[in-house]
């Protein structure tokens, strides 16, 4: 091969390596939102239809891309090789050659084939994938018998870097919530968007238990009240809708709405003689199991047109009670009508950074409370078998703990604040430096 012959050959190679190493950033960078909406744009049929082939098992045509350009590059350092050879006339050693080809294709190599194709991504990825979309989807179908190596290869890379296969909705979701946190950091979306983005996104998962009133908040009417007994409970409790129970909270037998006992006293109570029978007002309850996710309870709830389920653990018991505007507040946040009275005592979670320490209501869920002890560096074990603040302190005690208990876990001291002869209600928690740490009796209960 004549020295100009191999410098045009390194020159084609180096930039159709260029434009390979582009779509492979720009598919790297591409969102699928971003990507339908400049299809939409063209409109184009067959466009769309390669689209969806390409990013449907975009890892493949990862693949397919980086294939040849592999080969494209060690074309562009041996036709350099063979060009500088050629090209220097001086007596020089044949490793002096090639390293001079080596060191200037590594250069042009990461000039045209790293630096410019990350520009380009980084400002016009979507548009990219969509202009080139023939040209990867040909790579793809050009190399398809080689799919099950390329498939092979990836599976036990995935599998070495023990990585569990992401299925899309779950790929999706967690493309989104990046995209939420980024345009938090950009101060693009404000924290209440990002918690209302997140909650929605997360709506999939959430389960019934997550979001309930636990049975030992629940306020409910004995089947045997009567008609003066329930009156003095509505003006208490201030709610349209009450459970009915026979013998215990266990055997709940239905639901009485405010609106259906207005029209009974309307109707019977101006004197007729008729005596007032509970069952004549109640209405069915409805049953879900604490496994239920919200989407999947909301669904359900809108069918049946009705907006309070009893929630049943897996014994048949009552575990709780869930509404439709548990589940509105689980994505907009606490919702208080005219009617609801304004909560007193303290903030679920009170920090002092000074002191690194903060007040926590043990019945905030382990999650919730982490997402504020970020500000402290303070991370609770979330891993056990428990949901709240106050379950971390009873499994990690084996027992209810008296007011003024204190316990360490690894570099956070726990204090028990207020507690209930049946639960923890309020604790404090205090970053410390671990090298003073000396764990009491009970954290070393807790390991063991």
């Amino acid at each position: 091969m004549s020295g100009a012959l191999a410098l045009w050959v390194a020159l084609i190679a180096l930039g159709l390596s260029g434009i390979l190493s582009t779509l492979v950033h720009a598919m790297s960078r591409a969102t699928r939102v971003g990507v339908d909406q400049a299809v939409a744009r063209v409109g184009k049929q067959a466009l769309q239809r390669r689209i969806e082939a390409i990013m449907g098992d975009e890892d493949y045509h990862l693949a397919a891309l980086a294939l040849p350009r592999v080969i494209l590059n060690l074309i562009v350092v041996v036709s350099l090789i063979l060009w500088i050879a050629e090209a220097r006339q001086s007596p020089t050693p044949e490793f002096v050659d090639r390293l001079i080809a080596v060191i200037v294709g590594g250069f042009m190599i990461w000039l045209i084939g790293m630096i410019i194709p990350l520009s380009v991504a980084e400002h016009a990825a979507e548009r990219t994938v969509v202009t080139w979309s023939w040209l990867i989807r040909g790579l793809g179908i050009a190399l398809s018998p080689l799919r099950p190596v390329l498939r092979f290869v990836m599976e036990v890379v995935r599998r070495l870097a023990g990585e569990t296969r992401a299925s899309g909705a779950q790929a999706l979701e967690a493309e989104l919530l990046s995209v939420v946190e980024e345009g938090e950091r950009e101060g693009q979306i404000d924290e209440t968007a990002r918690d209302m983005i997140e909650a929605v996104v997360e709506f999939r998962s959430t389960t019934v238990e997550q979001i309930m009133t636990p049975r030992t908040e629940m306020t409910a009417l004995a089947y045997s009240d009567d008609l003066e007994t329930i009156k003095q409970f509505v003006r208490q409790a201030g709610h349209s809708r009450v459970p009915v129970y026979e013998e215990n909270l266990d055997h709940i037998v239905g639901v009485l709405y405010l609106k259906d006992l207005l029209r009974w006293i309307v109707e019977h109570g101006s004197g007729n003689g008729e005596a007032f029978s509970l069952k004549a007002v109640l209405r069915p309850a409805t049953f879900v199991p604490e496994t239920k996710t919200v989407r999947e309870l909301l669904s359900d709830l809108l069918a049946a047109k009705v907006h309070i389920a009893i929630v049943a653990d897996e014994y048949g018991g009552t575990s709780g009670l869930v509404t439709i505007e548990d589940i509105v507040e689980e994505i907009f946040g606490e919702i208080q009508d005219e009617y609801e009275p304004e909560e007193e005592g303290p903030a679920p979670i009170v920090l002092d950074l000074e002191s690194r320490s903060a007040e926590i209501d043990a019945r905030m869920e382990i999650d919730d409370a982490n997402d504020g002890l970020e500000p402290l560096g303070i991370e609770l074990p979330s891993d056990g078998d428990y949901d709240t603040v106050g379950g971390f302190v009873v499994v990690t005690l084996g027992r209810i703990p008296e007011p003024g208990e204190a316990f360490t876990r690894e570099d956070v001291q726990v204090t028990v604040l207020e507690a209930e002869p049946t639960r923890v209600t309020r604790v404090r928690v205090q970053r410390i430096d671990p090298d003073h740490v000396e764990p009491s009796e009970q954290a070393e209960h807790a390991v063991q």
